[in-house]
């Protein structure tokens, strides 16, 4: 079937207002499920980092350094990688959601696990080992929830808004980076273990209001469609999609074009890991998620993200205060430059974006380890060279969050490889 140009194809939609369109509402209530559960996603990820600056956390955990701390920040990767082909069969049997609900129920037990550490009884190395395996756990869920949410976020959106409503799914970990970030410094100002405590403790009503609004969100209409519920994939997109007509005109391209895709697929039999290497358009696909997961991950960025407080340190930024504000400064710059990239990808895409930014992200790495170094090799240290490493961190984590490169996996696969790729 040739495709008609579906953006001037009539839908309910068009002449609504979005107060007057009960579907859409409901949507996008959805959509702020799953953003919710985004954002606690970004929060998690930012505390690490943040806490080392924390001389409380740093006692309680028995002064983590080296590769103990390394564990720390490892241990979730670790965990998700183990726990990804499960969630994927899951994902792919029993519907998206348990994958969303299996996150808040690790959040919940990692956070409560955590908080116990350093308390009567549980300081030193005991208090290390709880608050390593509650990161264990919450590893377990971070992955879960990643190669899940993005899915749902493709596969409920409405057509109009999918491009950029998907392209704003990374801002809301950055959002969530931005809390943790100026809860951090807030808390900072706390002369006990509850300054960095109460920061971790957030994470459990988040995950609480997750596990008990997700339960409203449905399944989506393509994972409806592949399991043969074709009804109900149906009423799902005359409902969300339609405003309750089912003669809407996109609505009935959107389910004959799914129905097709759905039946060309699992003819050619995608569902299954074999068909990678049997077919070129999946072996393409294949080498573009490896390429993404390669240079996301080896690009530098997760020295910054986790281990800023080590490279303030290294320049002479030692003071906890100044190092979490500092940090919180930067969690709102990457916020904006996060926004910025979903507008802009809108009209020249999102390899054009990847294609520039990383010339400039190798720029900003290489500065960065250069001005560090004149500072460490400078007598008393080199004023000059602090604040360009400072100004060198807030370059390269403004470009690469404006790249955002994990989006780029989930949209270029086909929808079984959805969540297969997701997990690379």
């Amino acid at each position: 079937m040739v495709a008609p140009d579906w953006q001037n194809i009539p839908n309910a939609s068009d002449h609504l207002k979005w107060y007057q369109n009960k579907g859409t509402i409901k949507l996008n209530f959805f959509l702020s499920v799953i953003f919710v559960g985004m954002f606690l996603n970004g929060y998690d990820g930012s505390l690490i980092s943040g806490l080392q600056s924390s001389d409380y956390w740093n006692e309680d955990l028995n002064y983590p350094e080296g590769a103990r701390l390394g564990l720390l920040n490892a241990i979730g990767y670790i965990s998700g990688f183990l726990v990804g082909p499960v969630i994927t069969y899951i994902d792919e049997q029993w519907g998206r959601r348990w994958g969303i609900r299996f996150y808040g129920v690790t959040i919940l037990v990692g956070a409560v696990i955590g908080c116990i550490a350093g308390a009567s009884g549980a300081s030193g190395n005991a208090g290390y080992g709880l608050f390593l395996a509650g990161r264990f756990i919450i590893g377990l869920g971070l992955t879960s929830f990643l190669m899940t949410s993005l899915a749902v976020v493709q596969e409920i959106t409405h057509p109009r808004t999918r491009e950029v409503i998907a392209a704003s799914w990374n801002s809301y970990y950055i959002l969530g980076n931005v809390i943790a970030a100026w809860v951090v410094f807030g808390c900072s100002y706390i002369t006990s273990s509850w300054n960095w405590r109460i920061p971790y403790m957030i994470q459990v009503p988040i995950a609480l209001y997750l596990l008990i609004a997700v339960q409203f969100v449905p399944e989506t209409p393509r994972f409806l469609m592949d399991k043969g519920r074709v009804d109900e994939c149906f009423d799902f997109l005359v409902e969300y999609h339609g405003n309750g007509n089912r003669q809407d005109p996109l609505v009935l391209f959107e389910f004959e074009e799914m129905k097709e895709a759905i039946a060309m697929e699992k003819e050619a039999k995608a569902q299954k890991w074999s068909i990678i290497l049997k077919d070129r358009s999946n072996r393409h696909r294949l080498g573009l998620t490896l390429l993404m997961t390669f240079l996301t991950n080896l690009s530098g960025n997760s020295i910054i993200y986790f281990y800023y407080t080590i490279v303030f340190d290294s320049v002479g930024i030692t003071d906890a205060t100044t190092q979490t504000g500092i940090n919180a400064g930067l969690a709102f710059f990457t916020w904006f430059c996060q926004l910025g990239a979903v507008w802009t990808g809108k009209y020249i895409g999102r390899r054009k974006i990847i294609l520039w930014v990383w010339a400039f992200l190798l720029f900003s790495l290489v500065g960065l380890c250069a001005s560090s170094g004149v500072y460490y090799k400078t007598e008393n240290g080199n004023t000059s060279a602090g604040i360009a490493t400072v100004a060198l961190v807030w370059i390269y984590l403004g470009f690469f969050n404006f790249a955002c490169p994990i989006l780029y996996s989930c949209t270029s696969a086909s929808t079984q490889g959805c969540s297969h790729a997701n997990p690379w």
